[in-house]
């Protein structure tokens, strides 16, 4: 795994497009500020709605690592991971997420065009709710001539709309 550098906010969620072919986004959480044996989790839920959402059954991929070494992430529920980690160092968690749903609830990615509902995408960092988020939409070879959009506030953003967004907390985000 490549390692990017620590954000200034205490969590960063990157959300790049690794294969519009296969309908797979590719997320980076860094937390600069981990609790010991961090739980995470995917909501089961959406502002608005009022169905059970099952987003980790579009997870194909989760890892975790800190400094460098590969970590043990553990699934505890179907929605909730627990990792092996220290609290002295930045941890970083990927997430391979398969998006095929035309719903605004969570997830389309192919050639021509990609949105997310964050909350299907970006985990729940448990006990650092409360925390400042940035969202990093990432540009690549495969979104030349997207534009991207969202209402959270720029914070350092192309013309094109990719960049770093700021969200309060973990609800502004998923709102």
């Amino acid at each position: 795994m490549s390692t990017h550098p620590t954000p200034a906010a205490p969590l960063h969620h990157r959300v790049e497009v690794l294969d519009p072919h296969s309908h797979r986004f590719l997320v980076t959480l860094t937390i600069a500020r981990p609790a010991r044996r961090q739980k995470l989790a995917l909501p089961v839920w959406i502002p608005g709605s009022y169905l059970v959402r099952e987003f980790a059954q579009h997870l194909l991929r989760i890892e975790a690592e800190q400094a460098g070494q590969a970590l043990t992430l553990t699934q505890i529920d179907k929605n909730h991971w627990q990792a092996d980690n220290r609290a002295d160092s930045p941890l970083t968690v990927r997430l391979e997420c398969y998006a095929y749903d035309p719903s605004v609830r969570t997830a389309w990615l192919d050639a021509g065009r990609g949105f997310f509902n964050p909350i299907s995408l970006c985990l729940r960092v448990i006990g650092q709710e409360d925390q400042p988020h940035v969202l990093e939409l990432a540009e690549n070879r495969h979104t030349r001539g997207w534009q991207a959009a969202t209402g959270l506030a720029p914070q350092q953003v192309k013309r094109s709309g990719f960049g770093r967004y700021l969200a309060a907390d973990y609800d502004e985000l998923a709102d």
